[in-house]
């Protein structure tokens, strides 16, 4: 595939840029903002406490290197291991056999039926309308994932994904008509039950994949291309922060809200005060449905409340930063180290404890996380020592689906773009989430693994069926 130098060397670093990228906008921008003259009315609009930024070890010489040392190690342990292990992964890539069809429609054809299955036994469908403010919205995506449980998130968010993303890859490649109608379909499908769960990131995350692939793997106009699918993650976004937090007052929507100035309270629900019912605009009274009309004012809303979804996804994840390192550096490793997290459940997580001292007064602070990435993580259970284990850890990870052929087969392909998304959970979630939570790297893996052993036991068969 011809590739401009440009896209050649995005293509090749995309693991780097995506764990970097994701890293920079979510955590050390925020930061960045916390140590400059615009902390407080940054702090403020997003409904926290500004006790963080007196701490003893805020804006210290160790603040700052553990912020930014990924921007320095994590390139130079990527391009060493890659120069290391590109001959292996070559041959590897090699060896990856290609889903037939009849093998992918059913294995996704049971996916799809495992989780319809359990979304009806969980009444998931009553569960995701019950929410009619950001609080009880909050509480029912909790009560369905209590409810549909682990099991059920690993093919929603790992399995199918990663099939729809494959199946994209290999119409891009053959430009088959059964590819593209299992993109399509794939994608509609999968929409709907990551939507339903009530949470914006799975599903946005996973049109992230698409669009990577898109820009790695498209025939034309891939820039185009990219910059359309950006746009629509953008819109994307501003509507599932509307509809997950309910800002949207149906059948009615305030125009004074986009200039409203209240403080909203502090928790794991940050959203701007509700339309007064003064100025308040009706919806147009015409044969629109009722979900027609959710998705009307969901819209207006999304539009009137874009600057304060923006600053509260902005410090959303960058505050607790503060946190960390400061309970890390003066009381050391509270929750244990690294031995007392393998436990099953421990009773204390660094995640829930960060999330406790941000949300003192917060209904779901027993309940809630804030996570945050791989190496900062693990400086909560073992300081410096585990935290350069986990950065290096990581960048390794990193450098192997690096070193993976950018234009091999499409099990080969949709891996660097596994690589990216695994680049995006490192810089969000502990090293052992990235790999072990329901969206994690190990169930595609063990995925790919099982199918190319019932290839190898299967070769007669597999000769007469793939495609």
């Amino acid at each position: 595939m011809q590739r401009d130098p440009l896209r050649i060397w995005i293509s090749k670093n995309l693991q780097t840029l995506t764990f970097l990228g994701a890293y920079l906008i979510t955590t050390v921008a925020g930061n960045l903002i916390y140590a400059s003259p615009l902390a407080e009315q940054s702090v403020r609009g997003s409904g926290y406490r500004l006790e963080f930024l007196q701490f003893p070890h805020t804006f210290t010489v160790g603040f700052w290197l553990l912020l930014l040392c990924p921007f320095v190690l994590t390139p130079l342990i990527v391009w060493a291991t890659r120069r290391m292990a590109a001959g292996r992964a070559d041959r590897f890539a090699q060896l990856l056999p290609e889903f037939s069809r009849s093998a992918y429609l059913s294995i996704a054809a049971a996916c799809v039926g495992f989780v319809l299955y359990r979304f009806w036994v969980a009444d998931v469908a009553n569960l995701f309308a019950s929410g009619v403010d950001a609080g009880s919205s909050v509480q029912a995506r909790f009560t369905i994932r209590d409810r549909i449980g682990y099991i059920t998130f690993v093919p929603l968010q790992a399995l199918l994904p990663f099939l729809v993303i494959y199946a994209l890859i290999r119409s891009m490649k053959s430009r088959e008509v059964f590819w593209a109608a299992c993109t399509l379909i794939g994608t509609v499908v999968l929409s709907v039950v990551l939507i339903m769960i009530n949470m914006k990131w799975p599903v946005l995350l996973f049109y992230v994949g698409l669009v990577l692939a898109i820009f790695v793997y498209s025939h034309s106009r891939p820039y185009l291309k990219t910059a359309m699918g950006a746009f629509f993650l953008f819109v994307g976004f501003m509507l599932m922060s509307t509809w997950v937090f309910r800002l949207a007052h149906a059948p009615q929507i305030s125009r004074s809200a986009a200039s409203a100035t209240s403080r909203p309270a502090a928790g794991s629900v940050h959203t701007p005060a509700k339309p007064r019912a003064a100025d308040e605009v009706p919806v147009s009274p015409s044969a629109l449905s009722e979900a027609s009309d959710q998705v009307v004012a969901t819209g207006k809303a999304a539009r009137l409340f874009a600057p304060t979804i923006l600053i509260v996804a902005l410090n959303r994840m960058a505050i607790s930063y503060p946190y960390y390192y400061q309970i890390a550096t003066e009381e050391g490793a509270v929750c244990g180290g690294l031995m007392a997290q393998a436990r099953r459940d421990p009773s204390c997580r660094p995640s829930t404890l960060v999330y406790q001292r941000i949300h003192t007064t917060d209904r779901f602070r027993y309940r809630g996380t804030s996570p945050i990435a791989a190496h900062i993580s693990s400086y909560a259970l073992g300081g410096w020592p585990l935290a350069m284990v986990a950065l290096v850890a990581a960048s390794v990870i990193l450098g192997l689906f690096a070193a993976l052929p950018l234009d091999g087969g499409g099990v080969s392909r949709t891996g660097v773009i596994l690589g990216a998304l695994t680049g995006y959970h490192l810089s969000q979630v502990p090293g052992e989430g990235a790999i072990f939570y329901e969206h994690g790297l190990i169930w595609p893996v063990l995925l790919i693994a099982g199918y190319g052993l019932w290839h190898r036991l299967t070769p007669a068969r597999n000769s007469k069926t793939s495609s």
